[in-house]
This record gives structure tokens, sequence and C-alpha cells, in this order.
């Protein structure tokens, strides 16, 4: 029991933490946030410190004490500052956090985990910049900024423990961020929609992804998606009807800082950059007016942005030698850390093989080149992953829909001052993406996930806001739905809990920890065997790992 009361605390440290540096990220902007956005802002700056800091140092014990102490400190800071205040509204966020901490308590993560996310995080805590990790391991080559968030969770006592637990902040700071639009919306009787599709949102986030072991790094990204479309969504009614540069303002900075960390976590999201690009288009009538332009161009979140996209992007070329792994014309052949052209083909294909359920761990289609050209693969596909688990995800959003249209009913909707929005931009937008995944990557981590949710929730969203108006009985409704979402997600990690205290004898009150074995450290194995086969350069500032030395090792 002391060990799980422990861990609880290290926790909720860790989250003042996070809120901490939110407050610092409002003084780059000037606005005020709510506690969601102070937790996301909070992540994305230290992400951006763990990508600088690595550079210079290990994410060690001691390196990690300072960074979450000041973060405990600007927090402290701000409680007893405006108390009454952030103790008010710190409510909803303690339930939150208190009931994902059980989706926490695991015996078994998922296998990436040990195959690459632990080792890749480990090698951030015990060492600085390593140019070239990606020869070591295939999953080295495309490192996810939430490596980088969870290395700084690495601290006494606690040790290794923590170093899964960035999907549940992002998770957590998600969820009050929608609960935030849905009691706003609830509170000025407008613009239904958003809170419909926020709703939705919620119900399918807390039910489909309650298994934390399994988020990864594919579903913190897909949540942040579900924000940034319903923040592009809500910006079309907000900003034509107060066209200022406040408006703008605040609607460009939350879609920036949402985008930068769906790129970061995953760096082929960086297709989502069209609806950017989309959402500037369409309010090209005063974007390009000279006072708009100079806002984002004054506007230092515009730089942040810049720095955080580059920052990714540069670790990945540190990594493997490509700006884009594994694009190949992205890449650089002439560099001593470069992972050679052909095998970033043969993972590029190995990746499209994989996707088109053309391979697994334990089989592999003959002939791939066929396999994958001309749609041969679309068979297989169909009947060994469509009618599996792409039909259990249609069905379990089928389910959530069809339980709320059950639970919110009510008068239909003779407000005049419905939600102005013009959908098919977006539409074509959302099409062209489920498209780009269909062809290249149709498995569901890779996008699938959220945009068979939104292609439901949309309509659905525009029928509830055509149905219903906004009333007692229907905030009632709400939490009530609210309520019933998140006992389904205490249920369901309670059954999983018990599950794995019957097969793996797992006890959470007399060791709460995640199972951990000598062999989840084989990259400090391998790494040993390199002895001082390294180039050094500057001093032993980097590590610069050789292509042919890591070749004789293997």
């Amino acid at each position: 029991m002391e060990k799980l009361l422990i861990f609880f605390l290290f926790y909720f440290a860790i989250i003042f933490s996070i809120i901490g540096y939110g407050n610092i990220f409002s003084l780059v902007s000037n606005r005020s946030y709510s506690i969601g956005e102070k937790g996301l802002n909070g992540i994305l700056f230290l992400i951006i410190i763990s990508y600088i800091t690595n550079f210079f140092s290990p994410h060690s014990a001691y390196h990690n004490v300072i960074v979450i102490i000041i973060g405990l400190l600007t927090f402290s800071f701000q409680l007893i500052k405006n108390f009454k205040n952030i103790i008010k509204e710190f409510k909803t966020a303690f339930i939150i956090f208190s009931i994902l901490f059980i989706g926490l308590l695991m015996h078994k993560n998922h296998d990436d985990f040990f195959y690459y996310h632990f080792s890749y995080t480990i090698s951030l805590i015990e060492y600085k910049k390593i140019l070239g990790l990606g020869l070591l391991n295939h999953g080295f080559r495309t490192p996810s900024s939430i490596f980088y968030l969870n290395s700084l969770f690495y601290l006494p006592h606690i040790k290794y423990f923590l170093i899964n637990s960035g999907a549940v902040f992002i998770m957590g700071f998600s969820n009050l961020i929608l609960i935030d639009k849905i009691r706003y919306q609830l509170k000025i009787k407008k613009y239904s929609f958003i809170l419909f599709l926020s709703v939705l949102s919620f119900a399918y986030i807390n039910t489909a992804f309650y298994r934390i072991a399994e988020h990864g790094t594919d579903r913190s990204a897909l949540i942040l998606i579900f924000l940034l479309v319903i923040t592009y969504i809500e910006s079309l009614g907000i900003l034509k009807k107060k066209i200022s540069n406040i408006n703008f303002t605040i609607y460009y900075e939350k879609i920036i800082v949402l985008l930068i960390l769906v790129i970061s976590l995953k760096s082929f999201y960086l297709i989502y950059f069209v609806l950017f690009f989309l959402w500037l288009c369409q309010f090209r009538y005063f974007i390009f007016h000279k006072k708009i332009a100079f806002t984002i161009l004054k506007n230092r979140l515009t730089y942040i942005f810049i720095s955080g996209i580059s920052l990714s992007i540069f670790h990945v070329f540190l990594n493997t030698g490509c700006l884009v792994y594994p694009a190949s014309f992205t890449c650089f052949d002439n560099l001593l850390w470069s992972i050679p052209i052909d095998q970033v083909e043969q993972m590029k294909n190995w990746y499209s093989l994989w996707s088109k359920a053309g391979a697994s761990p334990n089989f592999r289609v003959d002939n791939p080149e066929i396999y994958l050209s001309n749609f041969n693969w679309l068979p297989r596909w169909f009947s060994t992953y469509f009618f599996t688990k792409i039909s259990d995800t249609i069905f379990v959003i089928f389910l959530v829909s069809l339980i709320c249209l059950l639970i919110l009913k009510g008068k239909k909707n003779d407000n005049s001052n419905s939600y102005d929005k013009n959908f098919t931009p977006l539409f074509l937008i959302l099409f062209f993406l489920f498209l780009e995944w269909f062809i290249n990557h149709p498995t569901l981590r890779y996008g699938g996930y959220t945009l068979f949710a939104l292609a439901f929730f949309i309509p659905i969203s525009i029928f509830l806001e055509k149905r219903l108006h906004i009333h007692t009985k229907l905030m009632k409704q709400i939490n009530i739905l609210i309520i019933i979402v998140l006992s389904v997600f205490i249920v369901k990690n309670i059954s999983r809990l018990q599950y794995e205290n019957d097969k793996y004898q797992y006890n959470l009150f007399t060791n709460p920890y995640f199972a951990i074995e000598k062999k989840n450290f084989h990259f400090q194995e391998i790494f040993s065997k390199l002895n001082f086969n390294y180039r050094e350069k500057n001093n032993n500032y980097y590590l610069i790992l050789d292509y042919n030395i890591i070749k004789s090792i293997n």
C-alpha cells in the first residue's frame, strides 16, 4: 500500500509540474488558459526542453529533479497568487487524473514498449545525444516526442516506473479541454454542434482507448487530432462572426500547439499540415490583410511552432541521416551515421507490407512486390484486418453513437442561431486524408481510429444540433453520459487488473509497478559491446555510431 501511495504522489507531482510549465508558457502568449490547455502547453514546453537539454546532458535523476522542481515552484507561485480559482478549477482535474491513474496500474506494457520505447527512453536517461542511434534498432529510427517527454520522469525512488506515463498526461489534459468545451457550450447555449461533437469524442476516447498500455505513440496523437478538428470547426463559427486580431490569434495559437504535438509524436502526421493550410485558406479574405499577416509574424508562438517542428525533424535526422524517415528522398547517405538508402527503402516497403496485412512477426507473404502492386493486397486485408479490427472499431463507434443518441433527448431545435459552418472543405480534406491512409498505411493506429470516428460523429453532431436545443434537462443528460463513460473506463480497467492478477499474480497494493526483466535493457548490452569503437568529435561532445561497426557487432 505504501508503494501505491508513493506512486500516486509522484504521479500528481508531475501533473502539478506540467501545469507549472503551462503557466510559464502562458507568459509567451500573454493570455489566460484553462487547466487542460495549460497541461498541453506544459507538455509541449517540456518536450522542447527535453529536445534541447539532451544535446548537453543525459536526463539523469538529478537533471529531472531540477526540471520537475522548477515546474512545481511555478505552480505553487500561481496557486498562492490565485488560490480560490485554481482550487475550484482543479477539482475536475483531480477527479479525471485520479480515474486515469487506474489505467496506469499495469503489469504488462504493449510489445513495442520493450522493443524500443523503453530502451530509447533509457538511452536519453543514460546518455546525451548519440548520432546514428537508428543503427542499433529499427524502432530508434522513428523517435517520438513522447520518449523525450517520458525521459524527464525518471526520478529518485520511483526510477523507471513513470516513463510510460506521458500518454496518461496527454489523455487527461485532452479530456479536461473537452469537458471545458462541453461546459462552455452548455453555459452560452449556442453552437450546440461543438457540444455534441465534444461529447461524442469524449465518450469514444475514454471507452475505446481505455487500455493505457496500448497507447504507445499512436493513440496520443489520435486523441490530439480529435481536438485539432474540433478546434478547427469551432473557429469557423467564431471567427466569421467576430473577425478580430484577438479571436484569430486565440485559434491560431490553439491550432499550432496541437499541430506541433501531433507531428512530433509521429513524423508521418506531417500530412496534417493540410488541415492547417485549409484553415488559413478558409479565412483568406482577412488573413492576407496586412494586420493579420503582421499578427502571425509577430506572434511568439509562431517561432515556438517552427522551433518545435525543426527540433523534432532534426532529432530524426541525427538518428538516421533522413529528415523524414523512411522517405528516402529526404535522406543523406554520405554521413557517418546514415542508414543505407537500400535499408531505408526496405523499411518503407516493410511498413507498407505490415500495414496491408502482408506481414507480421510470424508471417510474411510470398512475393511482397506483387502483393503490394495493383491493390493485390485488398482481399487479404479485408479478410484478416477489415473484418476483424476495423469492423470491431466501427461497432464500438456505432455503439457509442447509439448510446449518445438514446440518452440525449429533447425538443427540436428551433433556434435560428445555429452554428455557422461550411463543412465542404473539411470533408474534402478528411476524404483526402482517408485516401492517403487507405492507399499507403491502412492500419487503425496510423490515423484510422480518428478518421472512422469523425466520419460518424460529424454527421451525428449535425443531426443532434438540428434535433435538440440546449436546456436544463439536456445538461443533466450530458452529465449522466459523462459519468457513464468514466464508469465504463473504471470497470474495464478493474476487469483488466483482475485478469493481470490471475495471470501474472500482479498485486497493485504490494507492487504497483509494471514488470521489468533483464532483457529489457538489451540496448545497454549492445552499447557496452561498442567499448570505445565510436568516433569522437569536439572532445566527446557527441557519440557518433558508425554503420560498419554496428554491422560487425550484430
